[in-house]
């Protein structure tokens, strides 16, 4: 029997995110912290370290090096309990970056915190970027419809047979011909399934052991969200150039629209330092 997602969860979790985003990210009330997180809660991201304290530390700091800085939350997704989201940061002064986000809650208040960060727009910016990797939670948590649990086994076999495996032929059994593809970084990027298979084409020649793994999937209502490991080593040849035996591991986080059982829309944003770092051309 498939049991159907509590639809409370979800809604009340995404109230405390865009809260916690409204009141510590826009209004900078940080004396508020401990509304928002969990005793003990646990972040990922070495550069902000664990613990409110730590929390109020560096948000402090940034803020006071980009004076008005503030967060727009772009995409969000909620599940049981967590909620994955882009937010775009921005100041006054001219910083911009964009990061994905996925918080653990337990008892109404942030436990835990993973994200993907764009390292390169930080470095560039003086502050120093944060280590890559950060542990797994792997598969949904909680109760989900069938719907949900179907859309996410559908991005979950596409990562596994067309980015792993290298079967592009088979990426019209995940993609529709049509899809949209939308890049926080550029508009360059290209709609479509053809100009799909071609992009990655070139990526599989150049990373002919690329293998990915799914660290984080959400899902909710047409919606599916991930971060994604991406690992390889630039042993062949691609369009811009040669063999560099460069090792990748870049992460990235993307977000799915399922429509009629296939992606009809993807939203990503990537962590462009690992790819200057293999010595490849960012947008």
């Amino acid at each position: 029997m498939t049991t159907e997602r509590r639809t409370d969860a979800p809604a009340a979790n995404e109230r405390t995110v865009r809260e916690l985003y409204r009141v510590l990210h826009g209004e900078h009330q940080l004396d508020r912290t401990e509304e928002f997180f969990h005793p003990g809660y646990t972040d990922h991201d070495a550069l902000l370290g664990g613990g409110t304290e730590n929390f109020r530390r560096y948000w402090k700091e940034l803020t006071t090096r980009h004076p008005g800085l503030a967060a727009t939350v772009d995409h969000l997704v909620a599940g049981p309990d967590r909620v994955m989201l882009f937010a775009t940061w921005r100041s006054p002064g001219g910083f911009l970056l964009h990061t994905a986000e996925l918080y653990r809650l337990t008892d109404g208040r942030v436990a835990e915190h993973w994200n993907v960060v764009d390292r390169a727009a930080l470095a560039a910016r003086g502050t120093g970027p944060a280590e890559p990797g950060q542990p797994a939670s792997p598969g949904l948590h909680g109760p989900h419809t069938a719907a949900e649990r179907a859309n996410a086994q559908l991005v979950l076999d596409a990562y596994r047979e067309v980015f792993s495996e290298h079967r592009l032929e088979l990426a019209e059994r995940y993609y529709h011909q049509d899809y949209k593809h939308h890049n926080v970084r550029t508009d360059a990027v290209p709609d479509g399934l053809e100009a799909f298979k071609a992009f990655f084409a070139d990526n599989i020649a150049a990373f002919p052991d690329l293998v990915t793994d799914v660290d984080h999937v959400v899902a909710s209502g047409d919606r599916v969200m991930v971060f994604v490991t991406w690992r390889g080593t630039l042993t062949g040849a691609w369009s811009g150039g040669g063999p560099s035996d460069a090792r990748l591991e870049m992460r990235t986080c993307d977000q799915f629209r399922i429509e009629r059982g296939k992606v009809a829309e993807h939203w990503e944003v990537v962590d462009y330092l690992a790819l200057q770092e293999a010595g490849l051309p960012t947008p």
